[in-house]
């Protein structure tokens, strides 16, 4: 489907449909092996996938960089959504670093949710020292976003500029929220030792502070992230997003009670200062394992970065109202997911 799009006085036609497939490249990949200095030489195994010289969609082991479009801009997320995202965003024009070893399903309370934000800004910055290898002049690390999926949506919030609020927490767990089961409320604030090492862990890196808004994990590179099935307003709150910095499209399931759709992720979208939502009406948490929703994510997200890290507004159509709720569902060669809303249900 071919759809016209405008951006200032021209006009260019993109074929939507498109976008959930693999793009004009080919796909390389390669490991980066770094340690964070700062967190006691902590290892960082580090996976880039990218443009390269190859008829590879999957990733061809080394294959060469095309080097006509570099450097081109950063996604960086989990090894888990890189399964998902990876290749299919370096074949549309980006690279995706992902950090090896954080497998973000069904994680708790934790010092991870600490580690793992702060593994992927040190893996940036691991990329922009390179001297030499393969991705050298590949990555642009100044123009970054960040997508995650699940506790891996925690990451992207985290770097987005969102700050964890303790007093928004504790609170948040002495009312216990009325939609929320027995095993959610276990899950995040049952744990009085979880919070505890949370606690430490900031400490030990030097973002916790004596009262109030904990200290940002994410810094002016990451311009655009894309959480989906997200977990975290129970830590951050209102006010721990409001001077996020990066714009924001959230993805959620109307039917997820393990990232609780209700009130977690419509209340990120009410606070975050930037934000966006598409909600995937009848779905749960567990969407991510279905094709005809992965195809519909795969084509958000190419139009979504598109838009944010290279600028192409015309691609903001793919991301309209009209275009989610009415055009979407018609694209794909599998059944595609239908039932799309941009915003929350009840508008």
């Amino acid at each position: 489907m071919l759809i016209t799009a405008t951006a200032g006085c021209s006009t260019e036609e993109i074929d939507a449909a498109e976008l959930s497939k693999p793009g004009d490249y080919g796909v390389g990949a390669t490991v980066v092996e770094a340690v964070d200095a700062s967190r006691d030489d902590r290892p960082l195994r580090i996976r880039v996938f990218y443009p390269a010289q190859t008829d590879s969609e999957a990733g061809e082991p080394d294959a060469p960089a095309v080097m006509g479009g570099a450097p081109y801009p950063v996604i960086v997320g989990d090894i888990d959504i890189s399964r998902v995202m990876g290749p299919h965003l370096a074949s549309h024009g980006f690279a995706f670093v992902a950090l090896d070893g954080q497998h973000t399903w069904g994680l708790s309370l934790s010092p991870d949710m600490i580690d793992f934000p702060l593994d992927q800004m040190a893996a940036l910055d691991a990329i922009e020292d390179l001297a030499d290898g393969l991705v050298v002049g590949v990555c642009d690390t100044s123009t970054v976003g960040t997508i995650g999926y699940s506790f891996g949506g925690w990451d992207a919030l985290m770097l987005t500029g969102a700050r964890i609020d303790p007093n928004h927490y504790a609170q948040t767990c002495a009312a216990r929220p009325d939609s929320w089961t027995d095993q959610w409320w276990d899950y995040i604030c049952g744990s009085a030792e979880g919070w505890d090492q949370l606690e430490q862990r900031a400490v030990d890196v030097g973002i916790a502070t004596d009262s109030g808004l904990w200290e940002p994990i994410g810094d002016e590179r990451i311009k655009a992230a894309m959480p989906m099935a997200a977990e975290g307003y129970d830590l951050t709150g209102p006010d721990g997003l409001a001077e996020a910095t990066a714009d924001v499209l959230l993805v959620g399931a109307s039917e997820d009670t393990a990232s609780d759709y209700e009130p977690a992720t419509t209340r990120l979208f009410e606070n975050y200062p930037n934000a966006e939502l598409i909600t995937f009406m009848g779905a749960d948490h567990f969407m991510i394992f279905e094709d005809d929703a992965v195809e519909q994510m795969r084509r958000f997200a190419v139009a979504f970065f598109k838009r944010q890290l290279n600028g192409e507004d015309s691609y903001s159509t793919i991301l309209s109202e009209s275009f989610v709720e009415n055009e979407a569902a018609l694209l794909g060669e599998t059944e595609s997911y239908d039932r799309l809303v941009w915003g929350t249900p009840n508008g």
